[in-house]
């Protein structure tokens, strides 16, 4: 079903087909949905009935970039209150507002006409004192390293 000469292609997923009884179930169990999807859509029988029973069990848990079916992640906000977690935030906009200001990233947002457009200065929601207060806090964690440690931390 894979090979180059589609006339190979076509009549070995004929054949898979009837020897399956026309089942879209079982075709898509038997030779995946990625080989089945070609066929099925050249028959108009591409649809979300033809998910298999093994496919709809899993499919909350599957990674859609991956395709791999992972395990249940736990929360990671759980057992936060909501200072903390309104904390967290700022943390994150603040090293957003940073990889931004040093060009490492660019936030875009949607204009009115629908198209990107760089946000310039509208994620600066922490201010310039909690980024400065941050700044310290990293110097005086440099501060307490060893000095080797302190070099090369600055490198």
């Amino acid at each position: 079903m894979t090979h180059v000469d589609t006339d190979v292609k076509h009549c070995a997923a004929e054949l898979l087909f009837v020897l399956c009884k026309e089942n879209v179930s079982r075709f898509v169990k038997y030779t995946g949905y990625g080989n089945a999807a070609g066929l099925l859509a050249a028959r108009g029988l591409l649809d979300s009935d033809s998910d298999t029973e093994e496919y709809r069990e899993a499919k909350a848990r599957i990674n859609l970039v991956t395709g791999r079916v992972e395990a249940e992640q736990p929360d990671p906000m759980e057992g936060m209150t909501e200072e903390e977690k309104e904390q967290e935030a700022y943390h994150l906009i603040s090293m957003i507002n940073r990889l931004s200001r040093d060009q490492i990233i660019q936030p875009m947002g949607v204009t009115a006409e629908g198209r990107l457009a760089p946000i310039w200065g509208q994620m600066r929601n922490s201010t310039l004192e909690e980024e400065e207060d941050e700044d310290e806090d990293e110097e005086e964690d440099l501060d307490l390293m060893p000095e080797g440690g302190k070099d090369k931390q600055m490198k």
